[in-house]
């Protein structure tokens, strides 16, 4: 194992440190809608954990007489699009919105949106047909709830729009949001359309596959990622902290995972400055 995947995978020990902080840890009714934060947590871990797992390379049993062996580097960049709007999501729900009252008011917007999206989805069991009619009325409970709530009725008309249809990002884009995490916006756009190359199929995600045959190629591409993902754990553990207390004081008491954490902590700032010296 290299010194940065080292690095990558005493980052994973530490995010794994700080979401078990707050294990066994019981949350009031009022409070319920905090407990997706730890799932989000969890999300990005899994994605994040199988790249780190990914980047070992693949064998597969014999298949038409050879045994096929590669790095998955397009499965790590699709996985890499998927840990970085995880954090974005909880970033945008659980740390930019100044008060509780509107951290809460947006993940209702978010609730809803995965509820009303389910709606649309074709089942053909008596389950799943009892469970759509099920979560029918729970959408309709919240849109109510959202059409009752103070921040909904200070928003302008197409906002509220998107929130009774559980648009949460609302008018925002991705770019938006990342700007608001502190990303720097250049940053952001060019990795972000890279990453989507490989997950939408985009020629240039052929193209690049089309000429990483040979092994140490696909390790190369695939090595990208980890300081990519550093940088985004760090963003993460560090948001995840300032809204959990328990999260906060396991970091705290670990002087040395802090330190790590923060020297892979990026400002938009210093991407700027790092732009003008390249």
């Amino acid at each position: 194992m290299t010194d940065r995947r080292q690095e990558y995978f005493q980052m994973l020990n530490i995010l794994a440190g700080c979401t078990d902080a707050m294990r066994g840890k019981t949350f009031p009714a009022e409070l319920a809608w905090q407990v997706d934060a730890e799932n989000l947590a969890s999300k990005l871990f899994f994605h994040l954990g199988t790249v780190h797992k990914l980047q070992e390379g693949t064998m597969l049993p014999e298949i038409a007489g050879i045994i096929p062996q590669y790095v998955d580097f397009p499965s790590i960049s699709t996985l890499t699009r998927a840990a970085f709007e995880t954090f974005l999501c909880f970033h945008f729900i659980y740390i930019q919105p100044p008060t509780m009252a509107e951290k809460e008011f947006r993940h209702i917007v978010w609730k809803l949106g995965g509820l009303l999206d389910r709606q649309r989805f074709m089942t053909t069991t008596t389950e799943g047909q009892a469970k759509i009619q099920e979560e029918k009325a729970i959408c309709e409970k919240l849109k109510k709830k959202i059409g009752a709530n103070q921040i909904f009725k200070q928003l302008p008309e197409p906002l509220r729009k998107h929130a009774l249809k559980g648009k949460w990002r609302f008018d925002k884009h991705w770019v938006d949001i990342a700007e608001n995490a502190g990303t720097h916006k250049d940053y952001f756009v060019s990795l972000y359309a890279y990453l989507s190359s490989f997950a939408h199929s985009g020629y240039l995600g052929i193209l690049q596959f089309s000429q990483a045959i040979e092994r140490h190629i696909q390790e190369s591409l695939s090595n990208i990622y980890t300081s990519v993902n550093l940088t985004l754990m760090s963003h993460f553990i560090l948001a995840y902290c300032s809204f959990f207390e328990d999260a906060q004081t396991f970091l705290d008491n670990h002087e040395e995972h802090k330190k790590f954490v923060q020297t892979y902590f990026i400002t938009a700032e210093q991407w700027e400055e790092l732009v003008r010296r390249a």
